[in-house]
């Protein structure tokens, strides 16, 4: 019993009220809720190969880039390493399934990406920001590499096809199917995401970007706290990696390239690096801009320019951040 409750108890009066830390007040478990639902329902809407194949394709860049909000937002750390893990991700999960179906391959990617990554950030430790940023893009370079001369691993030029998705013995062979086992893996991965926001780590990992020298001073221990948040953003992009192998059914090292680790930037910049629905939202909506211009070829990438350069000055904060920036004006406008 606390000394409060004791002096409430004496005096039969009730002590000050509990404060809430702000993030409880957030209804981010009914929103994950609502967006299950909303995905388990979003197949029934959308008809043909090419549709589905876009939902997936989304669902996968959302775990991807949720993977890079863990390591920027709150590692602290610009990292050009994501198409690095993302490749380590798919091929060792193509070689690990061969042993035990996919659900083998897929803890297999997210364990090793994990642990890579943590041994990354532990080993440039005392790199700066920018030559940090320079190094991870080193490192994701000399992965290509490596990928692409380990034939009997990847398979080189030719690359690995006839990639089978097999959980508990039932086979997934259909893009619905595929659609269903990507977004169910970015639902888990949002519900983590959610866990973590909710706890404590958050706000020390926050206090360890923003004031690392202070925090050291309380004994917290920013380098484990970091690396670890590092590694859990690798594991991301490792699980990406894998269900990015086993819904295509075929990966080489093509599927891979620089451009990817820029295209996970400009998602988390257009859906907001603030908040951990940034990342699949800036997913999506980078996934749907070529579409949506393929009518305008001649203009397309300067309209595309356009719209990223829009959302960035605008809305700082990202397209998540939208309802928020609205319910505020509208206050401003009832005053």
């Amino acid at each position: 019993m606390s000394a409060i409750d004791g002096v409430a108890r004496r005096t039969g009066k009730a002590g000050p009220p509990a404060i809430k830390p702000v993030i409880f007040d957030r209804r981010q478990r009914e929103l994950l809720a609502a967006v299950a639902i909303l995905g388990a329902l979003l197949p029934l809407g959308v008809q043909g190969l090419y549709g589905t194949g876009i939902m997936i394709t989304s669902a996968i860049y959302g775990l991807l880039a949720l993977g890079f909000y863990f390591q920027l937002t709150l590692a602290g750390q610009f990292s050009l390493a994501t198409v690095g893990f993302y490749a380590i991700g798919a091929y060792t999960s193509v070689w690990a399934s061969q042993h035990g179906g996919f659900l083998v391959g897929f803890v297999t990617a997210v364990l090793v990406t994990g642990l890579i990554g943590t041994l990354l950030k532990l080993a440039l430790s005392r790199s700066p920001l920018i030559q940090f940023a320079i190094a991870t893009l080193a490192f994701g370079e000399l992965t290509m590499i490596v990928m692409r001369n380990w034939t009997g691993f990847t398979g080189g030029g030719t690359g690995r096809f006839g990639i089978e998705t097999s959980i508990f013995g039932l086979m997934l062979d259909t893009p619905r199917e595929y659609f269903y086992l990507a977004f169910g893996v970015l639902v888990v991965g949002l519900g983590l995401a959610v866990l973590v926001e909710r706890s404590p780590v958050q706000r020390d990992l926050i206090f360890a970007r923003g004031m690392g020298d202070v925090a050291r001073t309380t004994g917290l221990s920013t380098l484990r706290l970091q690396a670890a948040a590092f590694g859990i953003g690798a594991a991301y992009m490792g699980g990406a990696g894998s269900l990015l192998a086993h819904t295509s059914a075929f990966i080489d090292p093509t599927s891979f390239h620089v451009e990817i680790s820029l295209d996970v930037l400009l998602m988390l910049l257009l859906g907001g690096s603030g908040s951990l629905w940034g990342p699949p939202v800036g997913a999506v909506i980078l996934t749907l801009i070529p579409e949506w211009l393929r009518d305008l070829a001649d203009y397309k990438e300067l309209v595309y320019a356009l719209i990223i350069l829009l959302v960035i000055v605008m809305l700082p904060g990202g397209l998540a951040s939208l309802p928020n920036t609205l319910r505020a004006r509208l206050k401003e406008r009832r005053k």
